[in-house]
């Protein structure tokens, strides 16, 4: 899939949008920039909510799985390690399949921060073909 095909897609959700998701490669996996803001803090550390990076990361993950397949996918399981705080600062999101058969697919995504490439958070995922 193309990116600009693919950012078509992130862009129909009001919440990809809020979260600045910007597609930037769609080869071997998925890679997006994300530029989150201060209303996604936990509160004035300037720290992501959990439920944020959780977010971007099933976003990527899920992703992943429709650049490589052209369908759609919905999450079944997600499991997440948090390695750090997640700064709000510009980040990169990539998510990468695993395994995708006719109905289940695995997908792995990482968040680092943008520049330094420092990895904030990992998840891997189970998901269900959509349709």
């Amino acid at each position: 899939m193309e990116t600009e095909e693919l950012q078509r897609l992130v862009d129909t959700s009001p919440v990809h949008r809020a979260l600045g998701l910007r597609a930037r490669a769609a080869q071997a996996g998925v890679v997006f920039d994300a530029s989150p803001g201060p209303e996604h803090t936990t509160d004035e550390r300037d720290v992501l909510h959990g439920g944020v990076v959780a977010t971007i990361l099933d976003t990527a993950a899920t992703f992943a799985l429709i650049d490589s397949t052209g369908a759609d996918w919905s999450t079944v399981d997600l499991r997440i390690d948090y390695l750090r705080p997640a700064p709000v600062a510009p980040l990169e999101v990539s998510g990468h399949v695993v395994q995708a058969g006719r109905r289940i697919g695995r997908a792995r995504a990482e968040l680092a921060e943008r520049g330094s490439g420092r990895l904030l958070a990992s998840a891997v995922g189970t998901f269900v073909r959509a349709g």
